[in-house]
Parts: C-alpha cells; structure tokens; sequence
C-alpha cells in the first residue's frame, strides 16, 4: 500500500470518529447547559477548522520526509493528489450551493436564519472536503494498475 493510501485511509477512519466525539460531547455539554450554546459553536467550529487543514499535514510531513529518505511521489502520485483535491473543491462548491438553498426554501423568501447557522455551515464544508478529498484519493488508487506499464 503506497504511503498517500495509507494516510487517506488513516483520515477517512478518523475523520467521521473524531466529529462524532466532537458532536457527542457538543451535544452532552449544551444538553447540561454548562457551556453557552454561541461560545459552544465557536469552539466547534476551531475544532472543525482545524480538522478540515489537516489534509495539509501530508504535504508537510511528505517534504520533510523525502528529505530524509529517498520517498518515491512520482507524476501519477501527484496527478491522483491534483484530481482529488480538485474533485474535493467541486463537491465542496455544490455542498454550499446546496446548503443555501435548503436554508431559503426552509425560511422562504422573507424570513431570516440565526447566524449561528454559518459556522456549522462551514464547518460541514470543511469536513465534506477532507473526506471527500481522501475518498477520492482511495478510488484513483484502487482504479490503477499494480505497476503494470500500458
């Protein structure tokens, strides 16, 4: 399994895992009122934030260590990385185009949303992105060969 496979694999277990607890705990602390539902939001909202970056962290790491070892990223490496971020940005665009119209069907044309509503609506944005990002980067190396030159 190639090191970019094993990360996305890695983000795509942890990802859902960790925005379960994170809506498990939000969920518990403003059931018991211990902490102010605004303040709250804002809080998940960093976590969230913070999350959806982390698909930056690969990149990071991948320069260090090539410097260290002679890691092989050839084209085909980058190709698929390119067309799962650009897929990521695509789902992350029609996600949004989604979001605002389901919100001014749900209010109509002359009510209004609390603003409590955009830092989940970015927050969901960044999660979709991560997770569709290392989707798609596990489909475009299941479709490819094993090696085998064309």
């Amino acid at each position: 399994m190639n090191k970019a496979q094993e990360e996305a694999l890695i983000c795509v277990i942890l990802m859902p895992a960790a925005a379960l607890v994170c809506g498990a705990l939000g969920v518990g602390l403003a059931y018991v009122k211990a902490v102010p539902l605004p303040r709250l939001m804002l809080e998940f909202t960093l976590v969230f934030a913070l999350l959806g970056c982390a698909w930056l962290i690969p990149f990071l790491l991948r320069r260090t260590r090539k410097k260290k070892r002679g890691t092989s990223f050839d084209e085909r490496d980058e190709t698929i990385i390119k067309k799962a971020a650009l897929t990521a940005y695509v789902v992350l665009w029609l996600y949004f185009v989604a979001a605002c119209v389901i919100a001014w069907w749900i209010v109509g044309p002359h009510g209004s949303i609390t603003v409590n509503v955009m830092p989940l609506t970015l927050a969901g944005g960044l999660a979709i992105f991560g997770f569709v990002h290392n989707v798609a980067i596990l489909v475009q190396y299941g479709r490819g060969g094993k090696g085998e030159k064309s």
